[in-house]
């Protein structure tokens, strides 16, 4: 029983690590074919737009779906579709074709996570989720070094085109794994098949009630959420910060990148030691405090050295922030309502990001870069220190 146990953790884990590394290959090229084809860096700006709009498209239904139906397989089918549509895209001439496709496979993407989300969160017991979501920290870590590692050699042995087909791969490879694992136990699947508009409205009020009964619990959700889109904001303005204030070369940029991977790796690896000691509340605000103090030492940083010790420990502290808050949620969120409160939180948290994306990249073309950095890098300091506050303050646990 325990070695079965092991067994479908291990094609869970390495179905997201495979499913991470495509990604990363399908970022890179996906980016290059667009800035080959077009010559702007608008256009490849836009791509960063999409997600963020395919996830306001999905979130306010495709939870629905997701707490109705086997998210098993529901995992397989998006990873077939992703697949099926990243092998299209080397045919297509028109820019707004691709454009296209690439809504698609977002669309796609923003109901796989809260489905592989609820999928973990049902097959494993309560007692063991904070050391999974540490195993699981590790394994997007090195997605991260792995993926555009491999995106660069297959640039250099092939093409783009290939790189694309290589990613189709790894889709399949994870739908497979995926098809592997066993079939969670819903709590209840009696209402799957009457999916209707009245069926999408009525789970809104779910979730609007479920949030006025767990309001300290939102707060907190809110808070963390707003430090991790800052993060977002802050990094649009990474290459323009690194070349104008930095003058960094392609090269020494590309190391900086490099020293990131290490502080993911390096703070998996004890966020894996951590979690038998710090409850999932302190590994979520030692976690953020310590990402925010990363980016004002990055932000206020003059030199390569000062900025790569900065990218270190932010990097390092995404790990615990992240594998902190994910426990947390799991234990205060219902499993049976998790996809729907977890896709209308995501589509509020995806609006904001993509209003604070386009902030940051007005007032970076208004004023300088670096004092943009250091403002939103202090402000990401004081939300870190509030959301610190509200966990003592509303006593959770």
């Amino acid at each position: 029983m325990e070695l079965s146990k092991w067994k479908f953790r291990a094609y869970y884990l390495s179905a997201v690590g495979i499913a991470n590394i495509g990604g990363w290959i399908y970022l890179l090229a996906i980016n290059l074919m667009i800035f080959n084809t077009t010559g702007s860096a608008l256009a490849v700006a836009v791509l960063y737009m999409i997600k963020p709009f395919a996830f306001m498209l999905m979130g306010f239904w495709s939870g629905s779906v997701i707490d109705r139906v086997s998210t098993k397989h529901l995992m397989i089918v998006l990873d077939v579709v992703r697949a099926s549509l990243i092998l299209f895209i080397p045919f297509l001439d028109s820019i707004w074709g691709i454009y296209a496709v690439v809504m698609i496979i977002q669309m796609a993407g923003a109901m796989f996570g809260p489905a592989s989300f609820t999928y973990m969160t049902l097959l494993l017991p309560e007692d063991e989720r904070k050391q999974f979501n540490a195993m699981l920290s590790f394994v997007h870590s090195g997605a991260f070094i792995l993926g555009p590692a491999l995106a660069g050699i297959l640039f250099m042995l092939g093409s783009l085109e290939m790189a694309l087909f290589v990613n189709t791969g790894t889709f399949l490879l994870s739908a497979g794994l995926i098809y592997l694992l066993p079939r969670q136990n819903r709590i209840d699947l009696s209402d799957s098949t009457n999916f209707t508009w009245g069926t999408i409205v009525q789970d809104w009020h779910l979730v609007w009630k479920f949030s006025k009964m767990a309001f300290p619990f939102v707060v907190v959700y809110m808070v963390f959420q707003v430090v991790m889109l800052l993060t977002a904001a802050l990094d649009s303005t990474e290459v323009a910060f690194a070349k104008e204030v930095l003058h960094l070369t392609d090269a020494a940029y590309g190391s900086l990148v490099s020293v990131a991977g290490i502080g993911f790796l390096v703070g998996a690896f004890c966020t894996n030691l951590l979690v038998k000691f710090m409850s999932a509340k302190h590994l979520m605000c030692s976690g953020t405090i310590l990402v925010s103090t990363g980016y004002v030492i990055y932000s206020f940083s003059m030199n390569y050295l000062m900025a790569s010790s900065g990218f270190f420990i932010l990097c390092f502290a995404l790990a615990l922030a992240n594998t902190g808050f994910t426990t947390y949620i799991q234990e205060n969120i219902p499993i049976d309502m998790m996809g729907r409160i977890s896709s209308l939180y995501g589509m509020v948290i995806y609006s904001l990001q993509l209003l604070a994306v386009l902030i940051f990249g007005i007032a970076a073309h208004s004023f300088s870069v670096q004092a943009v950095v250091i403002g939103g890098s202090l402000f990401m300091l004081i939300i870190s220190l509030f959301l610190i506050v509200s966990v003592n303050r509303l006593a959770l646990p």
